[in-house]
């Protein structure tokens, strides 16, 4: 009970704040650096425009790996949001084009992301084999769902009250950068100013150890795999809503993408540590490296390379900074 009492009421300890804050300095010199070479190459690149638009093209994968982060800190990983994304949008989008209001939709589809996080949440608490390899299994099965609710076939013009999420501006901010504004705001006080928090990185640290201590390990588990599945069905709502359509596959591309941040941002797959600031550098770190090549007119195939050695130089850099 005691080391319970500890669990609940301990801040993140001093010393892991501050290796956090030593590894988000390495993440931001490499982010300084491409922001000058870039303003320099492209007159372009610093416009309150382009700036404007970065912001709204990584608010998706903002999303994605906030809900990561906090999932990833209590040492579980989700391989199935981008599948989430992708079925989440076709339901949101049959239910939009039979007449549904746009409201219920997205309800509907924040549900779907919270039920099939349950899914996982599940699996990974009441069996043996690793969460990597469960939710591979469920990303699949997932994107095949995701295919058949139409056969393939794409849903377009979801409507305005739907597309609003992703076209309006309150103040000449993107509606969708204000969404993934307040997401981060909420995970970052749960993280650091919670008894959720406090669990979620003692899960991550040592699950053993917080089991002996009274908590309820598999039950949180299970949340946490729900709190990330209920944000890649936001980040659903706000992609959809931004290309004004629903793909089969939307969101294939954004697993390994969401998850790179979060990795690059300072957690690591083990979890115990990191936070969601340090991940909204990597995340800010792959949105400028894609919006800057296109500005230079890179070819596709030269933005793999390239982007490639620039997550490796922040990730050597990032863990030479943190003294491993």
């Amino acid at each position: 009970m005691r080391l319970a009492r500890e669990v609940r009421r301990s801040p993140v300890p001093r010393s892991v704040a501050y290796t956090l804050d030593i590894q988000r300095w390495g993440i931001v010199s490499v982010l300084i650096a491409l922001v000058v070479v870039l303003g320099v190459t492209s007159p372009v690149f610093l416009s309150a425009t382009n700036l404007r638009n970065i912001l709204q093209q990584v608010s998706t994968i903002g999303i994605l790996a906030t809900g990561a982060t906090v999932l990833m800190i209590a040492g579980g990983i989700d391989l199935s949001i981008g599948s989430i994304v992708s079925v989440a949008g076709m339901v949101m989008g049959t239910l939009i084009k039979a007449g549904y209001p746009a409201e219920l939709a997205i309800l509907v589809g924040l549900l779907i992301g919270c039920g099939i996080g349950l899914i996982n949440g599940l699996l990974a608490a009441y069996t043996r084999a690793h969460p990597f390899i469960l939710t591979l299994g469920t990303m699949t099965a997932f994107q095949g769902v995701a295919i058949t609710i139409t056969e393939g076939f794409p849903i377009t013009d979801l409507g305005q009250r739907f597309e609003w999420i992703g076209s309006a501006r309150i103040w000449e901010i993107p509606v969708s950068v204000i969404v993934l504004i307040v997401v981060m705001l909420v995970c970052h006080f749960l993280l650091g100013y919670t008894r959720l928090g406090r669990i979620a990185y003692a899960i991550g640290g040592n699950e053993y150890t917080t089991f002996l201590a009274g908590i309820p390990v598999r039950r949180y588990k299970i949340l946490f795999y729900v709190i990330g599945g209920l944000f890649a069905g936001l980040a659903s709502v706000v992609l959809a809503s931004r290309i004004s359509s629903a793909i089969p596959n939307m969101g294939a591309d954004y697993t390994l993408q969401a998850i790179g941040a979060v990795v690059i941002g300072g957690v690591p797959l083990t979890g115990g540590r990191g936070s969601v600031w340090g991940t909204f550098t990597g995340v800010l770190l792959l949105g400028i490296i894609a919006n800057g090549l296109n500005l230079l007119h890179v070819e596709a195939s030269w933005q793999y390379v390239l982007t490639g050695l620039v997550i490796l130089v922040a990730v050597i850099l990032h863990e030479h900074r943190s003294g491993k």
